[in-house]
């Protein structure tokens, strides 16, 4: 089978090596820390350059920046859905979702932060983001069932509180302090 945006080329279906695994994964790790420092106008030779790895590897991994753009952005939420998951097993539930949605929205700033930058050209990550709500669904059940939220509270209402808490946290004049004063709707 061949694909028709590489030419005659066979696209590859099967398992990858190990050294393109570890490269891709360089890739992105570069690739993350450039877009969050110099925005999307950095070049593909550039983030070859961070990651120490030649150009062609960038665009055997990534046809287009587009595609490298969507891998960092599931990235960054893939990082995210660990971290939920990590504080699923607290003993407080309560002190877990109120961490966790923290860590979310000071972590998650500069992943909203560049895919506001694609605007429409968000890319391919409802995956990961599927797992990231079936993760903080997680934690807000159990906050729940521990009485350290209100019963009513559900899913539409965190997703509220955490925009507002982003928007908080990014604006000028808010900063932690204002994300945590929002995180307080939890109560």
């Amino acid at each position: 089978m061949t694909d028709p945006k590489r030419g005659e080329r066979p696209a590859s279906t099967g398992p990858r090596r190990a050294d393109a695994v570890a490269n891709r994964a360089k890739v992105v790790a570069a690739a993350r820390e450039a877009f969050v420092a110099e925005g999307l106008s950095v070049s593909l030779d550039e983030i070859a350059r961070r990651a120490g790895v030649g150009a062609g590897t960038v665009h055997r991994h990534f046809r287009t920046k587009a595609e490298l753009v969507d891998a960092v952005l599931a990235a960054a939420v893939e990082d995210l859905v660990v971290a939920a998951n990590s504080y699923a097993g607290s003993d407080d539930p309560g002190r877990a979702l109120r961490d966790f949605l923290v860590q979310l929205v000071t972590e998650g700033a500069a992943a909203h932060e560049l895919a506001a930058r694609l605007q429409a050209d968000a890319g391919n990550v409802e995956g990961p983001v599927a797992e990231l709500d079936r993760a903080m669904g997680l934690l807000l059940s159990r906050a729940r069932d521990a009485g350290a939220v209100g019963a009513d509270l559900d899913e539409r209402d965190l997703a509220a509180i955490v925009a507002a808490a982003h928007a908080a946290y990014v604006h000028p004049a808010g900063g932690g302090h204002a994300m945590k004063l929002v995180l307080r709707a939890l109560d």
